[in-house]
């Protein structure tokens, strides 16, 4: 009877695909930027994650809690993750490997045919190619595991937990041949169990060697050339082991169950799949090419900020609390870099320290073309975007009459001039209207979302597909289509243009992150830097990153206009969607990270609005209204219905809260 509660209990823990997608979904693409379909399979399925799909069990059952379940998946997609983030697409050929002296031939020993990528240029140096492509794998999954393990700190029990528990599954030493046994002994090896399999002496020591040889693969700063040299060696022990004992017949590697499965279609019957062979022939699609247009900081325009804590950082609010995470302290361990507490609200109290900032500024493309384009298209085909900064300019001005010269006659003086005229008497000069500035005291702080969903192409359908911005935008900047981030970088570019009409004294900034020690906050323009050429480049260079932690990046935003003394001091928020990043409070189980990171995020809101900062929120996410709410309370915000209606809306949007 107790059998049958257990096996209730372990199906009633059971994680279903289908309920955690969504928020898996965001997971891996807060880890390595990319939006992926989760697709499941059932067990006996042989399936293979592409360059847009990834699979997983229909129902994960391994533990007895619901929550050890939904872990095992979110090891999975961090391993998985992991060859995007880790390096495994940035193998070059050519590269030393960091712990072991080069085995493999140099480059100028083999030829390269056609497009061949570096990866393939590898693996057509072994004669039996499908095994050294699951070696090169095994030799990848122990580095990325353990790179994960580092980066991820918070993930690192469960991880530990799921590599027992696959351990378990594994198949006995007892019946399995000997290079079998010997190929399961690596598998072993690499989900961290170095005990040596019952086999006799001579295989004792071929274990040994092939044990040593993956053994650099835990150190830190390990690489993918490495895992290289690693498989060469693995490749030639076991090799060298078949031909002794006789025979073709290779070793058969049995995979993990948390692992997936890209690299294992390569060399079978129908050859690699084509997803993977895109992924192979591609390795510069992942971030590297995309943090190559930004530099750690330009430092020959303005001062670093000081890294004296802000004042929220030591205020009375966060000593009336228990520290819940004190042992986590970050430190602000660069110039450009600094630390912000963040708002854990199971717990009801800041965690001191948690979020490291760093900021730098955006290297200008090489020229201001992407400005120019966008302010000629939009200049000429929209004319309500034109109206709105003519408004914009207008109403920054006062009418001052009664004067010698101006824009404009002033009627009733030029009446009065000419009926003096008619009596005999000296006319008044001053029969015109000027138009003056305003004495306006406003800076305003733009916070822009720029995380990896903004890669995302903006849908133009019906009459909007007709417009002439529409028409205009399949050559608008050299390509038939618009992104999101498109879209953003357009608006920067026309509300750059009205805000240095009126004069109002502005930043623009841009944010995301990779975990809490790694929130990026990218200068496009500084509060106190002037509009210039250098400026205007860096436009081009902006593209999407990869999460959403809007918290600290608010704080930093908060810091930078707390130092500006304007009477009127604006935070503007715009995002594509709702925060979330990889670790957002990952201790409090299943979908625990999108309430806690709209609970910090609203923290950080009401810090800025309690400082005298005016915030609004501004987001093109059709759900926004499912979390606004609770994120924006208090606080003003707006959901678009339409993507394409950013522009215009954010520019009325500002002459609203300002007052222009």
């Amino acid at each position: 009877m107790r059998g049958h509660e257990g096996d209730a209990r372990h199906r009633r823990s059971a994680q279903s695909l289908d309920e955690a997608a969504r928020i898996l979904g965001l997971y891996y693409r807060a880890l390595c930027g990319r939006k992926v379909a989760l697709v499941s399979c059932g067990p006996s399925q042989q399936s293979h994650d592409s360059d847009h799909t990834v699979w997983l069990p229909e129902t994960v059952a391994r533990f007895g809690e619901a929550s050890a379940n939904f872990a095992w998946c979110k090891v999975a997609l961090t391993h998985r993750a992991a060859h995007h983030e880790g390096g495994t697409f940035d193998f070059r050929f050519h590269r030393e490997a960091r712990h072991y002296a080069r085995q493999r031939p140099r480059l100028v020993q083999v030829a390269r045919t056609g497009h061949e990528s570096d990866l393939e240029l590898f693996f057509r140096q072994f004669e039996q190619r499908d095994l050294a492509v699951e070696l090169f794998t095994l030799c990848e999954d122990l580095r990325l595991d353990e790179w994960s393990k580092r980066r991820y700190a918070g993930l690192r029990s469960a991880y530990e937990r799921v590599q027992r528990a696959a351990l378990l599954e594994r198949r006995d030493f007892a019946q399995l041949r000997p290079r079998d046994a010997l190929a399961e002994y690596l598998v072993r090896v690499t989900l961290g169990d170095d005990t040596l399999p019952p086999l006799d002496a001579r295989l004792q020591e071929t274990a040994r060697r092939l044990r040593a040889a993956l053994s650099p693969l835990r150190e830190p700063d390990a690489t993918v050339e490495d895992s290289a040299e690693a498989a060469w060696r693995a490749y030639r022990g076991l090799t060298a082991l078949a031909g002794a004992e006789g025979g073709e017949v290779l070793p058969t590697i049995f995979t993990v169950g948390y692992r997936d499965r890209l690299w294992t279609s390569y060399g079978r019957d129908h050859g690699l799949d084509p997803q993977a062979t895109y992924r192979f022939s591609d390795p510069r699609r992942r971030a590297g090419a995309r943090r190559a247009a930004l530099t750690d900081i330009d430092h020959d325009e303005g001062p670093p900020l000081s890294r004296e804590p802000v004042e929220h950082d030591d205020a009375d609010d966060l000593a009336q609390h228990p520290d819940p995470g004190r042992s986590g302290e970050l430190d602000a361990d660069e110039v450009s870099s600094f630390v912000y507490p963040e708002w854990d609200h199971v717990r009801r109290a800041y965690r001191r320290n948690w979020c490291r900032v760093r900021e730098t500024r955006i290297a200008p493309g090489s020229s201001t073309r992407y400005f120019d384009e966008t302010l000629q298209a939009y200049g000429t085909l929209v004319p309500e975007i034109r109206r709105h900064i003519e408004r914009l300019t207008r109403d920054a001005l006062r009418k001052v009459r009664r004067v010698p010269h101006g824009d404009e006659l002033d009627l009733d003086a030029a009446i009065e001039a000419r009926v003096d005229l008619r009596a005999g008497l000296s006319p008044s000069e001053q029969v015109y209207i000027s138009r003056r500035k305003l004495a306006r005291d406003v800076t305003a702080a733009f916070l822009v979302d720029v995380s990896s969903s903004t890669g995302e192409q903006v849908n133009i359908a019906g009459a909007a597909a007709a417009s002439p911005i529409a028409q205009r935008a399949r050559t608008l900047h050299g390509r038939n289509y618009r992104t999101i981030i498109d879209l953003e970088k357009e608006t920067v570019a026309l509300l750059m243009t009205a805000l240095e009409r009126i004069g109002d004294a502005y930043g623009i900034y841009c944010f995301s992150g990779a975990g809490r020690e790694h929130v990026e906050f990218m200068v496009m323009k500084d509060l106190d830097e002037r509009l210039s050429d250098r400026v205007t480049a860096r436009l081009a260079a902006i593209a999407p990153r990869q999460t959403t932690r809007m918290g600290p990046a608010i704080r930093h935003a908060t810091r930078k206009l707390r130092s500006n003394e304007a009477r009127t001091r604006l935070l503007v928020l715009i995002s594509d969607g709702r925060p979330f990043d990889l670790d957002y409070g990952q201790e409090y189980g299943d979908n625990a990270e999108v309430e806690y990171a709209v609970r910090d995020t609203r923290e950080a809101l009401d810090e800025a609005r309690a400082r005298g900062i005016q915030t609004f929120v501004l987001t093109i996410d059709p759900q926004g209204n499912d979390y606004l709410r609770t994120m924006c309370h208090g606080i003003d915000y707006e959901v678009l219905d339409d993507v394409n209606q950013l522009p215009s809306r954010l520019l009325a949007l500002y002459r609203g809260l300002t007052g222009a």
